[in-house]
């Protein structure tokens, strides 16, 4: 059992409890920052996003958008699993465009010219879900995404969260299936990984019964806005940082003496 891991955890469970998605957003950075592999992050990842959610549609399936889910199984699963096996693919230039994308929405109603055109690239909606499809598979940050589209509709905070949580559940049962499949994966049976995933439901049902429920409708879409700028300015961050230091390292290699 890791430390630096429960913390994650611990965290990310906080931020997926109330909007429905962070676990695998958030967590999958933290931990390829501590030095833990992609894969390894999906092993420890993906049960506790999918617990997580599992106990948020509970009582809050016919609050689900249905036609919205209908479209994103269609058009983003697939490319889930076909882009899953480009797990070693740069993803810098994706990580710096979907965080410049989430800064944009968290302000877009703020400044009306925004608002125009981000109106206007959610109509191609098919196009969002199959991009979302393709940088979920690659770099599990499809999550973002999938926030930015389901936040910009007009639905309930219950119904946003509700319609996150089962697009959300979906990427990662697929996830996991392809894990067991395609790369023959058995570490999830590890019971060691048992502590990592049931910490996620405690988290939040903690969350739902002290902070949930105390969040208004007006407050839940100012929290939403924010929280899809600090992922933004986090993705942006956390690029620029990976970029500088693709730079030094290759500058490195190429001053080695001979």
């Amino acid at each position: 059992m890791a430390f630096d891991i429960l913390i994650t955890i611990f965290f990310t469970a906080i931020v997926q409890s109330i909007f429905g998605t962070g676990v695998l957003l958030f967590g999958t950075p933290i931990l390829l920052i501590l030095g833990y592999n992609f894969q390894y992050a999906l092993i420890i990842l993906l049960p506790t996003s999918i617990l997580i959610n599992f106990f948020q549609l509970k009582n809050n399936f016919n609050k689900i958008d249905i036609q919205f889910y209908k479209r994103l199984f269609l058009f983003s699963i697939p490319l889930i699993i076909l882009f899953l096996y480009f797990t070693n693919s740069n993803s810098i230039r994706i990580n710096l465009f979907v965080g410049i994308f989430l800064v944009v929405i968290a302000i877009k109603e703020n400044i009306l010219s925004i608002n125009r055109m981000i109106k206007f690239l959610i109509k191609y909606e098919s196009l969002y879900l199959m991009i979302m499809g393709m940088i979920h598979g690659i770099t599990n940050l499809g999550g973002a995404l999938l926030s930015g589209i389901v936040f910009s509709k007009d639905l309930s905070k219950e119904s946003k969260r509700a319609t996150i949580a089962i697009c959300y559940l979906t990427f990662a049962i697929f996830q996991i299936t392809t894990l067991l499949i395609i790369f023959n994966n058995n570490n999830f049976l590890n019971k060691l990984n048992f502590i990592y995933w049931i910490l996620g439901p405690v988290i939040f049902f903690i969350v739902e019964k002290y902070i949930y429920f105390r969040i208004n409708e007006k407050n839940y879409i100012n929290y939403s806005n924010f929280f899809l700028f600090v992922m933004g300015l986090i993705l942006i961050i956390k690029t620029n940082i990976n970029y500088q230091m693709t730079i030094i390292k290759n500058n490195k290699t190429w001053f080695r003496p001979i």
